[in-house]
């Protein structure tokens, strides 16, 4: 039907809900609702995965214990620097625990736990990707760092269109660029570090929110 002959069949009421939308359509208003479906995609990541967070900082939580020593001091401000530095020492040790938590509850990915039969932690939903992630950049020695490779390349065979990724969530330089490949037992391995592993993953519908979110991870964290 053309726009003439449709145009011969509107009534009042469908001309003006017509001109509502034209005037509502604008590019303001687009940019709007972009940012609200983009703050309501956060929160309701946030609420999945605050509950989780929470419980593995609280699980197996050892209490501070103050232990004088030769050299130090029992003032009271000095304790309660040492209970604080134990709180946060406490944290870090579960930062990779956590990392597995916020980067595979997010859209479009799935947290393969413990028992999964690759023996990795990430999966993209349409296997597109899959991860093995590890906390510091020198949590590898050689012969871990084999087994590692050799869990990926595994995938990797059966899979071949899948990218099989070593993630390092805290890279030796944070500041720099960090993505290489690696050629182990036929087949190329990525590693993605720091800021370009969170880009990936966090990136969502042509929009990074990755900053947000860690904002937010940060927040739940130090105010437990």
């Amino acid at each position: 039907m053309s726009e003439v002959l449709a145009n011969t069949f509107e009534t009042p009421q469908k001309k003006i809900f017509i001109d509502k939308y034209k005037r509502f359509k604008t590019e303001e208003n687009l940019t709007k609702i972009i940012k609200c479906q983009r703050l309501f995609r956060i929160n309701r990541y946030i609420k999945k995965v605050k509950p989780k967070i929470e419980t593995i900082i609280k699980r197996n939580r050892k209490e501070f214990v103050y232990e004088p020593t030769i050299f130090g001091t029992d003032n009271s401000d000095n304790i309660e620097n040492l209970k604080i530095a134990h709180t946060i020492r406490q944290t870090q040790m579960k930062e990779g625990e956590i990392a597995q938590v916020v980067l595979g509850n997010f859209y479009e990915w799935k947290d393969l736990g413990t028992g999964h039969e690759s023996e990795l932690d990430l999966l993209k939903e349409d296997n597109s990707a899959i991860i093995e992630l590890k906390n510091k950049w020198n949590t590898c020695n050689s012969s871990s760092a084999k087994a590692l490779l050799d869990k990926l390349s595994n995938y990797k065979k059966k899979n071949p269109n899948t990218r099989c990724i070593w993630g390092v969530i805290n890279p030796k330089d944070i500041n720099k660029n960090n993505s290489s490949k690696i050629e182990h037992d036929g087949v190329i391995i990525e590693k993605l570090e720091g800021n370009e592993l969170f880009n990936y993953i966090f990136t969502y519908r042509n929009y990074n929110y990755k900053q947000e979110i860690l904002d937010y991870i940060k927040e739940i964290i130090y105010n437990l």
